[in-house]
């Protein structure tokens, strides 16, 4: 008997270094302890840190996209807090944590339940803030001493040092043109408040040359004919935006997409997690999503969601569709729950194959994405 090999993801905690939250962009942020120091001790390595007591302790992290000064505020009510921030060259950052080879670049410790950061001017609960290049990245670990879910309240700030080289240094170009001389097409995403370039994924439909996933800021394309594209606009930590555009083959066309950033109290759903026919198997390439998902509950610890699964089926509803969605629902609240993500702010629900998003699906792809997850913030 042949034996089928199961796809598990380990989740990785919050409140260990691995498990960090990314911060995609500065902003004010609810965070959420976990109620413990996750699965690790991972200040050990540190005879200078032996003061401080893993009680309950969450992680971020920060990558600098351009040239810049990092600075922050937290709070947490009713708890003194503990900030400690790493700076490494090396890629394996967590590990190097553990083993003490990581550089400590700040540490503040408050005694009382006040606001402590990084910051100009500084003062006992202020220290000065971070310069960063290009690509620094930090991880962040607060601790408080209670052992029980708390919120805090953080926010972010990152100013650059030249406010036209951020811009520019934020766009990510793909060129996809195969005629350079011909009438051309050029998107781009931005962000709705700042107007600053959104790195995000582009799906292109429905087209005879152009279909396919493409990854950026900035596109281009060549125009030869007139064209009829169906376009999806996904960039984490923002609401999706769909376009279904006609062009004529003999002019240039510029489609700038205002991306709306995703926040807690409104509704979005975030498609991409995918299964194994047949199965509740996470399919190949799901990870990256589910850790945006983790990210983002993390990120926006007010926010509640419905976690709904999806399967293909030919024919009528049936139980066992209906089963196997709900399995696969399960699947990511589990993911989310081994995170350290509250399972009180999750709902989990299968719907069979009632709302596929290709009824009659002529291609393999269209079959996979009938077979989903789908994750729609409800508070």
């Amino acid at each position: 008997m042949l034996a089928h090999s199961q796809r598990n993801i380990d989740a990785a905690n919050v409140a260990d270094c691995d498990g960090g939250i990314f911060i995609e962009r500065p902003g004010n942020y609810t965070l959420e302890f976990t109620g413990n120091n996750g699965e690790k001790e991972e200040l050990g390595a540190f005879a200078s840190l032996d003061k401080i007591d893993e009680v309950n302790t969450l992680w971020c992290s920060f990558s600098a996209p351009f040239d810049g000064f990092f600075t922050l505020k937290a709070f947490t009510e009713g708890s003194a807090l503990d900030l400690l921030i790493f700076k490494s060259e090396n890629q394996d950052f967590c590990e190097g944590i553990l083993s003490g080879r990581t550089e400590i670049e700040r540490i503040v410790r408050s005694e009382t339940p006040d606001t402590i950061g990084l910051g100009i001017p500084t003062n006992k609960n202020s220290l000065y803030g971070i310069d960063l290049l290009k690509g620094d990245e930090i991880y962040i670990m607060f601790n408080i001493t209670e052992n029980v879910r708390k919120k805090l309240n953080l926010y972010v700030e990152y100013q650059p040092k030249n406010d036209d080289m951020a811009a520019t240094d934020l766009i990510q170009l793909l060129d996809n043109r195969t005629d350079k001389t011909a009438p051309k097409l050029e998107i781009k995403l931005r962000d709705k408040r700042t107007g600053l370039p959104v790195k995000g994924q582009l799906i292109i439909k429905e087209s005879k040359t152009k279909n396919a996933m493409y990854m950026g800021s900035d596109f281009m394309f060549t125009i030869q004919r007139r064209n009829n594209l169906k376009m999806n606009i996904d960039a984490p930590g923002y609401f999706f935006q769909d376009y279904d555009e006609t062009f004529d083959g003999e002019h240039d066309y510029e489609i700038i997409v205002w991306l709306e950033p995703a926040q807690p109290g409104q509704k979005v759903e975030i498609p991409g997690i995918r299964f194994n026919m047949g199965t509740s198997d996470f399919a190949t390439g799901t990870e990256a999503r589910l850790r945006r998902v983790k990210d983002f509950m993390s990120l926006n610890s007010e926010v509640r969601i419905e976690i709904q699964g999806h399967v293909h089926a030919v024919g009528e509803n049936s139980f066992s569709g209906r089963r196997l969605s709900l399995a696969r629902a399960k699947k990511v609240m589990q993911y989310l729950e081994d995170s350290g993500i509250d399972k009180n702010r999750m709902e989990a629900v299968g719907f069979g194959n009632e709302h596929m998003v290709y009824p009659e699906p002529k291609f393999t792809w269209q079959e996979q994405a009938n077979r989903r997850v789908e994750i729609k913030v409800i508070e």
